[in-house]
């Protein structure tokens, strides 16, 4: 079960593309970030790949997408979804230490946390409702206005399970 909203996030760690090594609490120590857990090969994780670009956009607002894969595929995931230099591109390495501290089950899993290091709101899979209730969430903790990421008739489908 993936860590809930009002608990602590873990104080995982992950890679950078060049294999240094980053602290997760890192990315919202100054302010709220997104943190986007996601597989190249999932289907969810590529319909949702490109929204992140979106959140990016969220001024104050860290987006990190951490894969499960190793870095050339974070790289080629990265430009293929339109955010390569926009959002943070992370690697969990096997074991998926960062992963396991989160409790992922399923990909994409998206946490957004707050500045004081606690989950604000969590979803699993892709969905376009929730997209926008993330993004509304995430663009409420850096006090900015909330953006529609996802619109009904936009190229995303409605729904696909992680």
């Amino acid at each position: 079960m993936p860590v809930g909203p009002g608990s602590p996030a873990p104080a995982a760690a992950a890679r950078d593309l060049d294999g240094g090594s980053v602290d997760l609490p890192s990315l919202w120590g100054r302010g709220p970030a997104v943190l986007f857990f996601y597989k190249a090969d999932c289907g969810a994780s590529e319909v949702a790949g490109p929204v992140l670009r979106r959140f990016a956009a969220v001024p104050g607002l860290v987006v990190a997408a951490i894969s499960q894969d190793g870095a050339n595929e974070a790289r080629g995931f990265a430009r293929a979804s339109g955010w390569a230099g926009s959002v943070r591109s992370l690697v969990d390495p096997e074991p998926w230490p960062a992963s396991e501290a989160f409790g992922i089950r399923a990909t994409p899993t998206w946490f957004v946390v707050s500045p004081g290091g606690r989950v604000a709101a969590v979803a699993e899979g892709w969905n376009r409702v929730d997209a926008n209730a993330l993004a509304a969430e995430a663009a409420r903790l850096a006090g900015a206005a909330a953006p529609l990421v996802c619109t009904p008739d936009g190229p995303e489908p409605a729904l696909r399970p992680g």
